[in-house]
């Protein structure tokens, strides 16, 4: 089921930001982008964490934040990631390191291969952060070229 198969089915629960599962919590801790968190009350066997940045196109001209925002009432930028965990995940507060691993280990690889090139919010930051490396700041001196 895909994110807004969830949404739509109404199986989604957001989570309190204050009391977020093992695997929210190490990712909230680990990331630099903000995190929002839900958990899927949808039970099937071998369903596994699904993660991706609110940015993203998840109908025709509408990100998931603007679904989120027209479903749930939330305000969040593009950049935010969403992790939507399940239930038998999420409902827990204790997991084997084991289990922790493979699961934060398959949303980081998820959220590695995820496409943000085309993200409009992405590309104005990344964008201004190469500009601010490039811009020679006062209080750093100017390291001058070796290479001629």
């Amino acid at each position: 089921m895909n994110i807004v198969e969830h949404i739509w089915s109404n199986t989604l629960e957001l989570r309190d930001p204050t009391n977020l599962p093992p695997l929210g919590s190490i990712l909230a801790s680990l990331l630099a982008s903000p995190m929002i968190c839900f958990t899927t009350k949808e039970t099937r066997t071998g369903a596994r964490p699904v993660v991706s940045y609110a940015g993203d196109e998840v109908l025709p001209s509408a990100s998931l934040a603007d679904v989120l925002f027209e479903e749930f009432g939330i305000e969040i930028c593009d950049r935010t990631i969403v992790l939507i965990e399940p239930s038998e995940i999420g409902g827990v507060h204790t997991m084997s390191s084991q289990d922790l691993g493979q699961a934060l280990g398959q949303v980081l690889v998820d959220l590695s291969q995820l496409n943000q090139t085309d993200n409009p919010a992405m590309i104005s930051r990344r964008n201004a952060e190469v500009s601010q490396q490039n811009t020679p700041s006062s209080n750093q001196p100017e390291l001058m070229n070796l290479v001629q």
